[in-house]
């Protein structure tokens, strides 16, 4: 058998490195990974050795930009991010659960998505002042990390891409029990340090995400929802009024629709996300975290009432959850909810709402600047547009307002 010193050659950090792959092969973990180009070594760094297939259910390089907005549904305002490299992770992550669907050895507690998305040297012709930055996510069953790298150090092409990979090694090594000494420790100058964010959830909000497509996506699935109660005096209060959105982040227009429709109906606003979506990943722990808080922030408010979790992205399986509730939606909703092109075929829309008159479902609209609305004669029974010199949404989008607040 080869000796450890004949193997290594006295190269202490290929060493460490064998250490750390080997360490993460011994744990019961098993992970997918998605790496955007930078860093893409790390998936022979894992392989090299033996072992790989113990952990390494599969690794793709997303490295086009339409191949990135594929994994994750949507272009991202940044490919080069948090935001991205977690939605990257949840996408990973949701993978794995695929891939284990049938493997009764699997346990969801052990399955990780990785992901790493950077922005590394071009070479001689890149702009002056470009920062260089790594980004590595991970998401579990019950927790959402991201690590950030700026690098200040000038280092060639192939210096910056080993060390990407090795901080995707030793993000993937620490979430698997590794507490010695890492590899990025022996590299970086002490001006670069990486910073680090995590997020945990509920078991119950866990658990709601911790299944596979294959049953996530069944029309039959009776939808889960979980009440985050902000108010004792409201905890048993029958929602009738439901805000739904991604909230991402909770502001004005929000507010001011949410304020308007306490006045007109009298009663208190329940606001509901949807941690999944019909076609992009679900929502990460930390960027959930972040549109509970800008919530929260209203907890004082006459009109708010509870917050309700849920895996419903569709408005038919919304209604299965609150029956006899009104819907506070916008314009832009109205339009796509109500209009026969947003459907595979007449009877489509029509079984829908043959389901909302049966649930006792109405929606309040409320317009947005710029965009017509025209509510057809024959839903004019299920729909209340509020007047416009009551409100009119300022056009402001969501994507304006997170780069007003610095959030990715």
């Amino acid at each position: 058998m080869e000796k450890r010193e004949e193997r290594f050659s006295g190269n202490e950090n290929e060493e460490l490195l064998y250490e750390m792959v080997m360490r993460i092969h011994e744990q019961p973990y098993k992970f997918v990974l998605a790496i955007t180009g930078g860093g893409a070594e790390t998936i022979g760094q894992l392989l090299r050795y033996g072992g790989g297939s113990s952990t390494v259910l599969e690794a793709i390089v997303p490295y086009s930009s339409g191949a990135l907005d594929d994994l994750i549904g949507k272009k991202p305002e940044k490919y080069a991010s948090t935001a991205t490299v977690r939605a990257m992770a949840m996408a990973a992550y949701r993978r794995a659960l695929s891939l284990t669907e049938n493997d009764e050895t699997a346990n969801s507690r052990d399955l990780m998505g990785v992901a790493a998305s950077c922005k590394l040297t071009t070479g001689s012709g890149e702009r002056e002042g470009r920062e260089h930055e790594i980004y590595v996510g991970i998401q579990s069953f019950d927790r959402t990390v991201e690590k950030t790298l700026k690098l200040t150090k000038r280092r060639s092409r192939q210096e910056e891409e080993h060390i990407a990979a090795c901080m995707i090694i030793d993000f993937i090594a620490k979430e698997c029990g590794w507490d010695g000494e890492m590899l990025l420790d022996r590299l970086l100058s002490k001006e670069e340090c990486v910073e680090e964010r995590d997020a945990t959830t509920s078991l119950e909000i866990a658990q709601m995400l911790a299944r596979p497509d294959s049953i996530m996506k069944r029309p039959d699935l009776k939808p889960d929802v979980v009440m985050l109660n902000l108010k004792d005096k409201v905890a048993d209060e029958k929602p009738e009024i439901i805000f739904s959105g991604s909230f991402n982040p909770c502001h004005r227009n929000h507010i001011l629709m949410a304020e308007q429709a306490y006045r007109k109906l009298g009663k208190k606003v329940h606001f509901e996300i949807s941690i999944t979506n019909v076609d992009k990943p679900p929502i990460d722990f930390i960027s959930l975290q972040e549109r509970l808080y800008s919530l929260r922030e209203y907890r004082n408010r006459d009109f708010l009432g509870n917050i309700y979790l849920t895996v419903a992205p569709l408005f038919i399986q919304k209604a299965k959850l609150f029956e006899n509730a009104t819907f506070i939606i916008g314009a832009d909703t109205a339009i796509r909810l109500f209009k026969v092109r947003y459907y595979r075929n007449d009877d489509d829309m029509r079984n829908m709402l043959a389901e909302f008159r049966e649930k006792n479902i109405h929606f309040l609209v409320f317009r947005r600047k710029d965009v017509q609305l025209d509510i057809e004669p024959e839903i004019s029974d299920l729909c209340e547009v509020v007047p416009l010199e009551e409100y009119e949404d300022n056009g402001t989008s969501s994507s304006d307002i997170r780069k007003e607040m610095g959030i990715e």
